[in-house]
């Protein structure tokens, strides 16, 4: 305690000594000096505040910013996965068509062979076929015309009707529908046939009898009368010249197109 007392006795006394050795005049200036770096002091511990509070606020978007970015992320992330299974499935489905496809090509490629199989016997024939809405006509070099009400075969006519003969006789599998057709001018009375239908019918029987008289199968030939209701060539006029070319004889094809229809049955 002694020795306390000792020591603020000498602090005391040396205050008292600098106090005498400063002068006021020095002392006020340190005086204004500390207040002024006390108020920088202060000024810089108010920004020190600050910064912290900027810091702490920046920490907390950042802490924010994260939880956002990993939403974000798990949300991308879900997306990516979808359009992943989307893409798979779309995948899935394209093979599965390009399977259809396929499979509809074989078909295709197999009813084409087919049908230049079916047809493959009348090139090789020789028999020159022309598509038209009644079927298929087989052309012959000339055609088979006859006088008005007329049912007889001329002699032109039967060397037609011979090379055809020929021709089917070398071809047993093809058969062929024969097609009596007459022009427009009405029977007269007490005329041989009682209309045109029954005078193109007679037609076709006749060219069918010249036909099996010349060595092909009566199977291979079926007779039809069409009359003048499907005339070839018509003009305002209906000239003699029009109507000679309408009494005529054609020959439409008969294919066997059983197994095309049964191929077509398999494909629906």
């Amino acid at each position: 305690m002694r020795k306390l007392i000792q020591s603020l006795l000498v602090c005391m006394a040396f205050g008292c000594l600098l106090s005498s050795c400063v002068s006021k005049k020095k002392f006020e200036q340190l005086m204004s000096d500390k207040t002024t770096i006390d108020q920088v002091l202060a000024e810089n511990q108010e920004k020190v505040r600050n910064l912290e509070k900027n810091i702490a606020t920046l920490e907390s978007e950042k802490e924010e910013l994260g939880k956002i970015m990993e939403e974000k992320t798990s949300e991308l992330s879900d997306e990516i996965s979808a359009a992943n299974d989307e893409l798979m499935n779309t995948k899935k489905s394209l093979e599965e068509m390009e399977a259809v496809v396929a499979a509809r090509d074989s078909q295709l490629t197999m009813v084409q062979e087919k049908v230049s199989a079916t047809f493959e016997a009348y090139r090789k024939g020789g028999f020159d076929l022309t598509a038209d809405s009644d079927g298929l006509t087989v052309n012959t070099p000339s055609p088979i015309r006859f006088r008005s009400g007329s049912t007889r075969v001329d002699q032109e006519s039967q060397m037609v009707l011979n090379d055809l003969a020929t021709k089917l006789k070398q071809n047993p599998g093809v058969k062929l529908l024969v097609e009596g057709h007459t022009d427009s001018v009405p029977m007269k009375e007490g005329a041989r046939f009682r209309d045109n239908m029954e005078l193109s019918t007679a037609r076709a029987n006749q060219v069918v009898a010249e036909l099996v008289r010349m060595g092909v199968s009566p199977t291979q030939l079926t007779a039809a009368g069409r009359g003048d209701t499907m005339p070839k060539f018509q003009d305002e006029s209906d000239s003699e010249e029009i109507r000679a070319m309408n009494r005529r004889t054609e020959f439409i094809l008969m294919a066997d197109v059983a197994p095309l229809f049964e191929m077509s049955k398999e494909m629906n």
